[in-house]
């Protein structure tokens, strides 16, 4: 049932959906205007630098402005070809042209909210709607045909910035919520340089340690603090093998599923305690991740166990965001993160009773970095939960 001063109506109706100009292959440069394709667009949705390996010219890109046009701030760009149904709205000083067929162009909103209408592209709902309507069955796509006469329900255009506002509310409280989670590890991984890379660390007492009068000794890294020596990381942690654990095994639960990207599902088990280590063994080479909770690393992963006799692993996963495993893989079709390669690396073997005095410090940090996370993980419940209602209708506003 369509609820009180709803409306279904099709989407080319309440806007405009376009394509772009054709650019050529002899028109990109090294340099210049970027210019977009699906894979850009799905950086950006997720909150990523874009990097781009194709650019037009500043002559090229005025000429399409002034003859065609080119995206303004508010419009969105949607993923039409590959992975689908991916929207960006258009920010503020954003100087940029696309592919055409690889995203779809909204603009001239007449009777729909743009933020709504992201909001609506996002929802279950919508995606649903969406791939009803592809075409191809090698490589799905979506056609401006197809957009054009797609159903939709709107409420009044009002009540429709009211959900996206109630909505972007959230997705701010959150983003806010991730930045500060990101100065907290900034602030320890600048601890631990101070530390264990310019050996300006405090004394027993309290004091900075090249003050107390603390004797330095040569070595081939350069000077290190007396009673420290040069090792290996192999005399810190041992790299073990995840276990495979194929998309269609797993049984959705409340345990994170990390490969070499990061956190790719849930298993109703875990495979180690946490908190631990994850690191990137096939595909994204060397990635360093943390889980604050017990977990399941996959066959493209290895996870971290301590051989010092430290349960806390802080100094152990700094340690290794300090190195540079992208050169260490191997050159195979599919490269590989050589569990000896790393093992061979030269550290400097701190006193352990810096590293305890490291990991206590550090650890208030991480216990501030995982209240954040479960308050991240609160809100992004919300938001799911209320998304697909808002955007139906079967949750409504006060007022309406």
């Amino acid at each position: 049932m369509i609820p009180d001063g709803w409306i279904e109506t099709k989407l080319g109706e309440v806007v405009e959906i376009a394509s772009s100009k054709r650019i050529y292959a002899d028109e990109y440069l090294a340099s210049g205007i970027p210019f977009y394709r699906g894979k850009e667009i799905i950086e950006k949705y997720n909150g990523n630098n874009v990097s781009t390996e194709l650019f037009i010219s500043k002559v090229k890109f005025n000429e399409i402005k002034e003859r065609f046009g080119v995206p303004k701030p508010g419009d969105i760009l949607l993923t039409s070809v590959g992975t689908l149904g991916i929207p960006y709205i258009v920010q503020e000083n954003e100087d940029f042209y696309f592919k055409d067929g690889n995203l779809t162009w909204f603009k001239h909103y007449n009777g729909i909210d743009n933020k709504f209408l992201f909001y609506w592209f996002i929802s279950d709902f919508g995606k649903e709607q969406l791939m009803k309507n592809t075409i191809g069955s090698t490589q799905q796509a979506l056609t401006i045909v197809a957009l054009n006469s797609l159903p939709i329900l709107l409420p009044p255009l009002s009540q429709q910035k009211e959900i996206a506002d109630i909505l972007s509310s959230l997705d701010n409280k959150i983003e806010l919520l991730r930045e500060e989670n990101k100065t907290l590890e900034a602030i320890a991984q600048t601890i631990f340089k101070e530390w264990f890379v310019n050996f300006n660390f405090p004394d027993e007492n309290g004091k900075p340690y090249k003050s107390s009068g603390g004797k330095m000794i040569d070595s081939k890294l350069g000077e290190i603090p007396e009673g420290w020596r040069i090792g290996k990381i192999c005399e810190i942690l041992e790299l073990n093998y995840g276990k495979a654990l194929r998309e269609e095994d797993r049984i959705a639960g409340s345990y994170p599923v990390f490969g070499s990207s990061g956190i790719i599902g849930t298993n109703k088990e875990y495979l180690i305690n946490g908190p631990g280590i994850i690191v990137g063994r096939k595909g994204s080479i060397g990635t360093i991740f943390w889980s604050n909770e017990s977990f399941y690393p996959i066959d493209t992963t290895f996870y971290v166990k301590d051989k010092i006799g430290f349960q806390d692993l802080y100094f152990h996963y700094f340690l290794l965001k300090k190195q540079d495993f992208e050169n260490r893989g191997s050159d195979s079709a599919v490269p590989g993160l050589n569990r000896n390669s790393v093992y061979s690396i030269h550290i400097v073997m701190p006193d352990k009773e810096i590293i305890q005095r490291f990991s206590a410090f550090v650890k208030e940090i991480f216990n501030k970095k995982m209240y954040v996370c479960i308050q991240i993980q609160t809100l992004s419940d919300l938001h799911c939960l209320l998304l697909p209602r808002l955007i139906k209708g079967e949750t409504r506003i006060i007022g309406y």
